[in-house]
C-alpha cells in the first residue's frame, strides 16, 4: 500500500497510539491508515476512546457503528498531484544513484512541498465521515499544517460529540487526569494513602470524582458519585449478574469513562457495599494479593479491595459483577425489622420465604401510605409552607424502596439508598409523622384558614401576638418535629377563640345600633333629598346642583344597613356570615354627615336662584295667592319650609311659569372670569377692568341669544 507523504509518519495497517485531552481528562486513542475500508474498522472493542481512520483512496463508506470514530476520504485523484508525486520520486531516485548538488536539492525539496501540499488539498476535497455529523469538514481539518494538530481537533471534535456530559465534576479538576493519576488515586484510599504524593492526587481528583468529599478528600466517601447509581442500575437490569466487558464498554461508549476509570469505579463500588456485591475472577486468573495470597472462591469481596495490587491491566482477570451470594436474609434483618418488627432470623432457606412475604406486605403498606401522605402534602404544602430539603429526600429514598420486588432487591436498595439500618429507621420515621400530620391535616387547615381571616385591631397586641405565634407552629417545617405538641396548639387557639368571640360579638353588637341610627337619620333626610331633585328638573333655574347627592344617597342607604342575624357565631368563620363585618370597621358616620352638609348647601343654592330679583319679578307678576306665600318662604333664610311646600304640582307650575315669561335667565361665571384676569386690582386698572366687564357681559349676552332665539335673556352671575 502506497502512503501518501502526508501520513509518511504512519505504518500502513498498524494503529498508532494517540492521546487527547478533552473537559480535563487524558483519553487514549488511536490513528490508522488503511488502503480500503473494512466494516470491523467502525467498531472499537477495545481499551480505546475513539479512533481515527485515514484511507489512502477514494472510496465509499458504507456504514460506521461507533459514533467515536472518525474516517478521513480524500477527492478523487488528480493528475496534477500525479504529476508532482512522478517528479519527486525521479528527482530522489536521481539522489540515491547518482547525488545531486545544491540546485537540485533545493528542487527536491519544493516537489515534497508541492506533493504534500497536492495531497492536503486532494483530502480537504474529500470527506470526514462519522456515525454522527461533526462540526467540522475536510476542508477546515486540512488547512491546518501538521498532522498533530488535525489529529488533535479531530479527536476532540469527536470526544465532544460522543460525551456531551461526564459523569464526573469536571470544574472540580485541578489539573489533567492522567492513567497513571488513576491508580495513585486507589493507592491513596487503599495503599499508601498517607504518602504526600497519595496526598497531593486525592487532593486534586478524589471530589471531581465523586469518590470523597471536597472539605475532606484524603477519606473514601462516594455519596456524591455520579457513576455508582450506573453500575447499580445496569447489574439489576442484568439480574444481578452483569459481564465485566459488556460494563466497560457501555461506561466507556455511553458515559465517557476511560477502562482505567472503569476499574477504579468499579473496585470502589464493591468496596462500598451499597449493594452487597462480589467481583468474579475468570478461571485460571493469576491474581496475587498484597498477603501473597490468592483472593478465595475466585471472587474479590469488599474486604479485599484494600488487598489488591494495582496494574493497568487488572480487568483482564475480571469476569462478571454479581449480588453477593453471601447476601443473606440474616444481613438484611436489621434493616427489615424498621418496617417489620416481628421478622426473626431464619436458619435455612426453606424459612425465607415466609419472612419474605411479610417483608413485602409490609413494603405494600408503605408504598400505599406514601401514596396518601404525598396526596394530603399536596394540599397542606401551599398554605403551611414547603418542608424541609431532608424530608423530602426521605420520602423519595423510602418511595424507591417501596418498589422492591423481593428481599435480594431490598437490600440492595436499602444498601443503595441508606448510610445505614439506623437511617432508614429515621426516613420511616418522618413518614410516620407525617401520616399521622395527614390524619389532622384538615384540622390544621381549619384553624390556619380561621387565623388568616381574622382582622384585628391595633389595640388588641396580646390577641395578634398569640394569633402569629399559633400560625407559626402551624408551619409544616416546625409543626412536624414537634407534631405532639400539636394539643397544646390546639388549647391555645381554643383560648385564642374564647376571647375573639367576645370582643367580636361587642363589636356586631355595637356596629349595627349605630347603623340602625344612621339609617334613621338618612331616611329623615329624604324630603330634603327629594326637593333637591324637584328642583334640579326646572331647567329655567340654571344647571342642576349636586346631582351626584342621589348616588351618594342610594350608596349610603345600602351601607347603613343593619344586619339581620340577631345571634351571630364565629365559631367557624371569623365573621358574621351575613354581613362578614371586620373588627377595623367602622360605621360610615363620617360619610353621612357630609353627605348632609353637601345636601344642604345644595338647597341653598337653589333657595339662592329663587330668591334673585329676575325669578321673584317673574314669579310675582303670576298673581297667584300661593306663589306669594311661596315667594315669602323662599325669602326665608330657613329651609325647612322651602322642603315643606315644595311639591310636584308646584314645581310644574314654577316651570310653566318661567317658561312662559320667555325668559331664559343664564348662569353666567362673569365675575369668576374677570377675578381670573384680575386676582388683584389697582386705582389705575379701574377702567380697564370695567371695558373688560363690559366685553364680557355682552359676549355673554350675544351667546345666550343665539341658543335661544326670540327670548328675552337675563344673567344672573354664577354663585
Amino acid at each position: 500500500m502506497k502512503v501518501p507523504s502526508l501520513f509518511s509518519n504512519l505504518k500502513p495497517g498498524e494503529p498508532q497510539p494517540w492521546k487527547a485531552v478533552y473537559h480535563g481528562v487524558e483519553y487514549p486513542g488511536e490513528v490508522l491508515i488503511a488502503e480500503t475500508w473494512q466494516p470491523e474498522l467502525g467498531e472499537i472493542a477495545r481499551d480505546i476512546n475513539f479512533r481515527i481512520v485515514v484511507l489512502t483512496s477514494h472510496q465509499r463508506v458504507p456504514y460506521i457503528a461507533d459514533r467515536r470514530i472518525a474516517v478521513c476520504v480524500p477527492g478523487r485523484e488528480r493528475p496534477r498531484l500525479r504529476r508532482a508525486a512522478q517528479e519527486y520520486l525521479a528527482l530522489r531516485e536521481e539522489r540515491e544513484t547518482y547525488g545531486i548538488g545544491r540546485e537540485r536539492r533545493s528542487l527536491l525539496k519544493e516537489k515534497a512541498e508541492e506533493v504534500l501540499r497536492e495531497e492536503a488539498s486532494l483530502y480537504a476535497a474529500g470527506m470526514v465521515f462519522t456515525r454522527e455529523r461533526l462540526l467540522i469538514d475536510a476542508t477546515e481539518l486540512f488547512s491546518i499544517p501538521d498532522n498533530e494538530s488535525r489529529f488533535q481537533l479531530l479527536s476532540s471534535a469527536l470526544l465532544s460529540r460522543a460525551y456531551p456530559r461526564l459523569p464526573i465534576n469536571v470544574s472540580a479538576l485541578n489539573k489533567t487526569l492522567r492513567p497513571s493519576d488513576i491508580g495513585k488515586v486507589f493507592d491513596g484510599f487503599f495503599g499508601k494513602g498517607d504518602s504526600r504524593e497519595a496526598r497531593s492526587v486525592l487532593r486534586s481528583f478524589a471530589p471531581a470524582l465523586g469518590l470523597a468529599r471536597p472539605e475532606d478528600p484524603y477519606r473514601f466517601d462516594p455519596r456524591d458519585c455520579r457513576v455508582f447509581p450506573i453500575i447499580a442500575r445496569r447489574l439489576e437490569q442484568q439480574g444481578g449478574s452483569l459481564p465485566i466487558l459488556s460494563l466497560y464498554h457501555g461506561l466507556c461508549s455511553s458515559h465517557g469513562l476511560t477502562w482505567s476509570l472503569v476499574t477504579l469505579y468499579l473496585l470502589c463500588f464493591v468496596y462500598h457495599r451499597r449493594p452487597q456485591v462480589e467481583l468474579r475472577l475468570k478461571p485460571g486468573h493469576a491474581l496475587i494479593l498484597r498477603s501473597g495470597k490468592m483472593p478465595p472462591q475466585d471472587a474479590l469481596t469488599a474486604e479485599l479491595i484494600p488487598q489488591i495490587w494495582w496494574t493497568s491491566d487488572l480487568e483482564r482477570v475480571f469476569d462478571r459483577l454479581c449480588y453477593s451470594e453471601e447476601t443473606p436474609w440474616n444481613a438484611l434483618l436489621p434493616y427489615a425489622r424498621h418496617l417489620c418488627p416481628e421478622l426473626e432470623p431464619v436458619a435455612n432457606l426453606k424459612e425465607v420465604k415466609g419472612q419474605e412475604q411479610l417483608l413485602l406486605g409490609r413494603l405494600g403498606e408503605l408504598k400505599e401510605t406514601m401514596s396518601q401522605v404525598e396526596g394530603h402534602l399536596d394540599a397542606l404544602s401551599p398554605k403551611l409552607g414547603k418542608l424541609p430539603k431532608g424530608i423530602l429526600q426521605a420520602l423519595e429514598r423510602l418511595s424507591r424502596i417501596a418498589q422492591s420486588r423481593d428481599h435480594f432487591h431490598f437490600y440492595a436498595l436499602v444498601q443503595q439508598e441508606c448510610s445505614s439500618s439506623q437511617a432508614l429507621g429515621e426516613d420511616i420515621s418522618r413518614c410516620q409523622a407525617l401520616s399521622q400530620l395527614s390524619q389532622i391535616g384538615d384540622e390544621i387547615l381549619a384553624i390556619k384558614s380561621y387565623l388568616d381571616g381574622v382582622v384585628l385591631r391595633e389595640g388588641e397586641r396580646e390577641l395578634d401576638m398569640d394569633r402569629v405565634s399559633i400560625l407559626q407552629q402551624l408551619r409544616l417545617e416546625d409543626l412536624l418535629p414537634n407534631l405532639h405538641l400539636f394539643p397544646s396548639v390546639k388549647a391555645l387557639f381554643d383560648w385564642f377563640l374564647s376571647r375573639y368571640r367576645a370582643l367580636y360579638l361587642a363589636h356586631h353588637q355595637d356596629y349595627h345600633q349605630e347603623v340602625a341610627s344612621l339609617r334613621l337619620v338618612l331616611e329623615d333626610s329624604k324630603p330634603e333629598v327629594d326637593a333637591l331633585r324637584r328642583l334640579n328638573s326646572i331647567a329655567e333655574l340654571g344647571e342642576p346642583v349636586g346631582e351626584e347627592l342621589f348616588v351618594t344617597y342610594e350608596q349610603l342607604l345600602a351601607k347603613a344597613s343593619p344586619c339581620p342575624i340577631g345571634e351571630v357565631s364565629v365559631d367557624q368563620e371569623p365573621t358574621c356570615p351575613c354581613c362578614q363585618l371586620v373588627l377595623t370597621a367602622r360605621p360610615p358616620k363620617g360619610e353621612v354627615e357630609r353627605f348632609l352638609h353637601r345636601l344642604k348647601q345644595a338647597l341653598k343654592q337653589q333657595q339662592r336662584r329663587l330668591s334673585s330679583e329676575a325669578i321673584r319679578h317673574i314669579l310675582a307678576q303670576s298673581g297667584e295667592r300661593r306663589v306669594d306665600q311661596f315667594i315669602k318662604v323662599v325669602q326665608s333664610s330657613e329651609l325647612s319650609p322651602l322642603v315643606n311646600v315644595l311639591d310636584d304640582e308646584l314645581v310644574d307650575f314654577l316651570r310653566q311659569l318661567l317658561q312662559e315669561a320667555h325668559i331664559e335667565i343664564e348662569w353666567r361665571p362673569t365675575l369668576s372670569e374677570l377675578a381670573e384676569k384680575f386676582p388683584s386690582l389697582e386705582e389705575g386698572e379701574v377702567d380697564a377692568a370695567a371695558a373688560e366687564f363690559a366685553r364680557a357681559l355682552k359676549k355673554a349676552f350675544a351667546k345666550a341669544k343665539k341658543e335661544h332665539p326670540g327670548k328675552r335673556v337675563r344673567l344672573s352671575f354664577k354663585e
